[in-house]
């Protein structure tokens, strides 16, 4: 809470790799950097004109080659933004480096574009999406864009041409449009009833949009500059009364021995999920979150507490009694919300919405397999791997104490308590650092408080250590732990 008045909740916006965070106290913005390193700890606070902004948004942090490193955090920038005025701010040190003024009110979304040089500008009613350059100080207009959200537009890998759904009238229309000038080289007019989304492949090959679930099962796969390639309509011999649509998609990462992604993810509302290759764009494998308890047996644990004062660990469980006391959702939401591949690309997490308690862990090589499953009290919020290893961080919501949940393929999972403030809500954030240390370096947090740490494994006991903790006050002390 604001130190001085007691009632302003501290709110965080992390950037992309986990270097930087910046929150609003009053009209001061407070840039937090350098989290994991409490040598290096740095607040820099500077005078906001505006008002609480809308929009506060960090630039990528990218290179030529798409990696992070030294070079990528530095000119990063952060801009603020209300509906009259979008301030961008130059990091390290936080000044005030441009200003795009008498902007149109009710902006849906407002964030950097293909650099740290372009802003994008949603407009009220998607009427247009402006692009202003922060180097000529000239601005782009592309008409009548089909939404603010980050799935109706996308950057290329690398060469950053940027694809966008449109709605003109009653068609879909896909542009692809150069980056810079914004000159468009490929259009084309969508046969979908109501595209949801896009998303390009990591190796910058292939634009994948599905349509509307009511239309069934419908990915459209498309080349770099706008040209429809496949339609995938699902596996063959599926009888079509059954097919309920699809929920949303995920491409593998590009493996570093071919530069390819290999396996496009389509989640469906019915909860299976077909698996691509990306080769011919049909389906190899369906994989499915009915557990068939004469299948190949997972390792599959359930939490449980182990007091009354809420600390949990996991216990491993037969597959059967697992899954016969898993709570089904009661929500009128199905489908797969959750598909997030391993860095590497050979593991796959998912979460289907009848079950939004499991995270199911699923081998893709040699053969797809259900590898493991792990059974919580409360519903799944957050599932992500680190960065460049295979290590994964589960957060569930939950009213006890504030706890992490982490999984490999080379230990057992464990569950560990977080020293910070409890929610009231029982919801909070994870992040992973990108940092090439030798423990693995994550924020976590809520609006009442951020800490920054890893797990360690002392006398048998799984222990957060805290390197910093982010408060209405700054940064706190750097040391501390807590165990399991």
């Amino acid at each position: 809470m604001d130190a001085s008045t007691g009632a302003v909740p501290l709110s965080l916006s992390l950037s992309e790799d986990g270097f930087y965070g910046a929150r609003v106290s009053g009209k001061d913005l407070v840039v937090h950097s350098n989290p994991f390193s409490p040598e290096n700890r740095e607040v820099q606070i500077a005078r906001l004109k505006e008002t609480t902004p809308r929009f506060l948004r960090f630039s990528p942090a990218r290179t030529t080659s798409g990696t992070y490193n030294d070079e990528g955090i530095s000119g990063r920038r952060l801009l603020s933004a209300n509906d009259s005025r979008i301030s961008v701010w130059q990091l390290d040190p936080l000044q005030l480096f441009a200003e795009i003024e008498s902007i149109e009110p009710g902006a849906l979304n407002v964030d950097f574009g293909g650099d740290e040089n372009e802003i994008l500008v949603f407009h009220a009613w998607n009427t247009k999406l402006s692009i202003h350059s922060l180097e000529t100080g000239r601005s782009s207009v592309i008409k009548t864009p089909k939404s603010a959200h980050h799935l109706g537009f996308g950057y290329r890998p690398q060469t950053r041409q940027l694809a966008i759904l449109l709605k003109p009238d009653a068609s879909d229309l896909l542009t692809v449009h150069e980056f810079r000038s914004y000159e468009l080289f490929g259009r084309a007019v969508l046969p979908t009833i109501d595209a949801q989304g896009l998303k390009w492949s990591p190796d910058g090959k292939w634009i994948a949009i599905w349509d509307v679930a009511s239309a069934g099962t419908k990915v459209l796969i498309y080349t770099a500059d706008g040209q429809l390639f496949r339609t995938y309509t699902g596996p063959p011999g599926v009888d079509d009364a059954f097919d309920l649509g699809v929920k949303q998609v995920e491409w593998s990462p590009a493996t570093a021995s071919s530069n390819t992604s290999a396996v496009l993810a389509v989640g469906k509302v019915n909860g299976n999920i077909d698996l691509l290759g990306t080769r011919t764009f049909s389906s190899a494998t369906t994989l499915s979150h009915v557990f068939q308890i004469d299948q190949h047996s997972p390792s599959t644990w359930r939490e449980r507490y182990t007091s009354a004062a809420g600390d949990a660990e996991y216990a491993e469980a037969s597959s059967s009694s697992a899954f016969s006391m898993s709570p089904e959702s009661s929500g009128p939401q199905r489908g797969v919300w959750t598909m997030t591949f391993s860095p590497e690309g050979s593991l796959l997490a998912t979460v289907d919405s009848m079950r939004s308690n499991v995270v199911w862990i699923w081998s893709l090589e040699p053969t797809p397999r259900l590898a493991s499953a792990l059974v919580h009290e409360q519903p799944v919020r957050q599932v992500i791997w680190h960065p460049s290893t295979p290590q994964l961080l589960i957060n569930t919501v939950s009213n006890a104490w504030p706890s992490v949940r982490w999984w490999s393929p080379t230990g057992r999972p464990v569950i560990a308590r977080v020293p910070t403030q409890r929610s009231e809500s029982g919801k909070y954030d994870l992040k992973w650092l990108h940092e090439a240390g030798e423990d693995s370096v994550f924020w976590f947090g809520s609006s009442e408080e951020y800490v920054v740490g890893y797990l360690s494994v002392e006398d048998g006991a799984v222990q957060f250590e805290v390197l910093s903790s982010v408060t209405s006050k700054g940064y706190g002390s750097s040391s501390g732990s807590m165990s399991r």
